[in-house]
């Protein structure tokens, strides 16, 4: 059976019964109105695909009707039927959302033709809606199934990276206890070999450390706890901190420190790890009687700080990689200088999740400046 449904509007009673009559033999189900508040009301309450308007109407004219129908549903198929044609009221009629006409007095084949075109239109239109639709969810499909095959790839890179970050500093560990307990070194090079021991479990330790911080902010709900801090007084004792491998190093830490900055709301070990990451970076990367600078003020809403370094700088090919998860650019490694590729995807993460952004300049043999800024508390 025919499921299409049609609302005739017309307020002479001829008109109307007379379209309900022709089209019921075409098996449309039809429904009539005899004014335009009460064909409203039906149009609200049931679903039509094509409507009939009589464009001469008490109360709500006909071309007042159809942007009203169209705001409920836009694909309903408006059709005027009118005594009075003009080319004014044609424009009008159309302007609104009308797709045709059907001038009084018109035959039943007048009547049957203006009417299948229109749903030719609607199913038309429909389909093509429908095909976009299922275009679009494709496209979504495609790109979730691009994006969980990535997660997939990176998971087993994680693991692996991981395992061999993990098992490389035991087995030297390993190494170095093996040539003592079986006496392939002579005893006056134990302490060598311990401390070298030593070294290699701080670089285990720290990257254990690195991991645990990185799963944290991984977690939907944090477990750490934010309340009102002074990044300035954080700022403070993260430099007398980290000074002694500065120092060793002979760089000077210089500072331009703002005073009564306005405290923010985040978890105090968090921007600890900001700053400490950073400085830390800045020492690691910068040649011995290089110098660091930080920067920390208050603009508007926002607390800036910066760190900048006359270090090694940032190869232009690994600048878009820099943040991403135990990424490490090729000059670090060819100057064999530890690190986890953690530290900045950590800082990325606990800047944006406080609701703040991280940027960077850098020139390769000249040095990096990293900025951030977080907002205060309200």
């Amino acid at each position: 059976m025919n499921e299409t449904s049609i609302l005739v509007i017309d307020d002479e009673t001829g008109i109307r019964e007379g379209c309900k009559r022709a089209l019921k033999t075409q098996d449309y189900l039809v429904e009539t109105a005899e004014n335009g508040e009460q064909g409203l009301q039906k149009v609200y309450s049931d679903n039509y695909d094509l409507v009939l308007i009589d464009i001469m109407m008490p109360g709500i004219s006909g071309i007042d009707l159809i942007s009203l129908i169209h705001q409920h549903d836009p694909e309903i198929v408006c059709i005027i039927v009118t005594g009075y044609a003009t080319v004014e009221l044609a424009v009008r009629a159309i302007k609104q959302g009308a797709y045709d006409f059907l001038t009084k007095p018109f035959t039943t084949d007048e009547l049957f033709l203006v009417v299948d075109q229109g749903l030719e239109r609607r199913r038309l239109s429909l389909e093509t809606k429908r095909l976009q639709a299922i275009e679009a969810e494709s496209q979504r499909l495609s790109a979730e199934k691009a994006r969980l095959e990535e997660l997939d790839r990176a998971k087993v890179a994680f693991i692996q990276l991981v395992t061999h970050e993990l098992q490389a500093p035991i087995s030297a560990i390993t190494t170095y206890l093996d040539l003592m307990l079986n006496e392939y070194i002579p005893p006056e090079q134990y302490r060598e070999y311990l401390e070298r021991a030593q070294d290699r479990a701080k670089e285990q330790l720290n990257l254990i450390s690195d991991l645990l911080e990185f799963g944290r902010l991984k977690e939907i709900k944090s477990t750490k706890k934010p309340g009102l801090v002074k990044v300035d007084d954080i700022l403070k004792k993260v430099i007398l901190q980290l000074e002694p491998q500065a120092s060793e190093k002979k760089i000077p830490i210089m500072t331009d420190i703002s005073s009564g900055l306005d405290p923010i709301c985040m978890a105090a070990d968090q921007v600890a790890s900001i700053w400490t990451n950073l400085i830390s970076n800045a020492i690691k990367y910068t040649q011995p009687g290089g110098e660091i600078h930080i920067l920390l003020k208050q603009e508007d809403s926002e607390v800036l700080g910066q760190v900048k370094d006359t270090g090694i700088g940032i190869p232009d090919d690994a600048k878009e990689h820099l943040f991403s998860e135990f990424f490490r650019a090729k000059n670090a490694k060819v100057l064999s200088i530890s690190g986890t590729g953690l530290g900045l995807a950590i800082v990325k993460q606990i800047i944006e999740k406080a609701g703040g952004k991280i940027w960077f300049e850098s020139e390769l043999g000249k040095g990096s400046a990293f900025t951030f800024v977080l907002p205060i508390a309200e």
